[in-house]
């Protein structure tokens, strides 16, 4: 255990101002939305932030997993590795995803060039070639034979991200019997938000294809309250979490040092 301190980073409380009542509207509007046919949500893990130093990484998050440990909550010593692990997962996904985005526009503006070319013979070759995937040099990833993008897409648009992290990220060897690799990506106005879950969500209503209200109001607790509580699809719920942490109106906690968890991920050695 002792060893494994060194590199899991705990979080840390950064900011302890937090609208109780802003978080339960917010949780309980995604539960609303995630419930599926059959009555029952996933459990999630929700998380907006930014850099806060050079490795370090400041975060807002929603939470309804059960048995997960909150960071600020006293839990008997219990550590919050679950919210640990996918915090400093969500800085490195989140680079790789903004590129895939850039891929997915580019997908789009080739599709509308050929096809207004009429040439659909040649949409048909690069449509079998999809999806595109974000691939950093060789340099940054030596001689692993592991997939070099760490996550599958299962559904996007110009927003949203739906995708599966890779066993090769061995996230089993930091929590032991996890039972999800599933996140969704979202980005809005230059900020983003992560989520995560412990099965494959209903897709009904996460908003994709769909336009987003833009929350245009003052961002007080009770503007965001009232623009949550109509939300018709995550990507608002999205939205009102990364104005919630943008306002620091949600506890805030640090990740001191992301990067030594990410590197023993990538190179395996966990």
């Amino acid at each position: 255990m002792a060893k494994k301190k060194t590199w899991l980073q705990m979080p840390k409380v950064h900011s302890k101002f937090h609208d109780a009542k802003l978080e339960s509207i917010l949780i309980e509007k995604s539960m609303d939305l995630l419930t599926g046919d059959k009555g029952d949500a996933p459990s999630f893990l929700f998380l907006s932030g930014a850099f806060f130093d050079v490795k370090s990484f400041a975060y807002s998050g929603l939470r309804a997993w059960k048995g997960a440990v909150k960071p600020s909550d006293s839990n008997g010593g219990r550590r919050p590795v679950l919210e640990a692990t996918f915090a400093s997962i969500s800085v490195y996904l989140s680079s790789l995803l903004a590129l895939q985005s850039d891929f997915f526009f580019a997908y789009d503006e080739i599709k509308d060039i050929l096809l207004e070319k009429r040439r659909e013979d040649l949409w048909t070759i690069v449509s079998e070639k999809l999806p595109f995937i974000s691939i950093p040099p060789k340099e940054m990833y030596g001689a692993q034979v592991s997939p070099i993008s760490p996550y599958f897409v299962i559904k996007q648009d110009g927003e949203l991200t739906l995708g599966e992290i890779y066993p090769s990220t061995y996230l089993s060897q930091v929590i032991e019997n996890i039972k999800t690799r599933f996140f969704v990506f979202y980005q809005y106005q230059g900020y983003s938000a992560f989520g995560f879950f412990n099965a494959l969500p209903d897709l009904s209503k996460f908003g994709f294809e769909e336009h987003a209200r833009d929350f245009n109001e003052e961002p007080t607790s009770d503007n965001l309250s009232k623009y949550a509580k109509n939300a018709k699809n995550m990507k608002e719920v999205l939205i009102a979490l990364i104005h919630a942490h943008n306002n620091a109106l949600l506890e805030q906690f640090l990740i001191p040092d992301y990067e030594l968890l990410l590197n023993k991920l990538l190179e395996g050695e966990v």
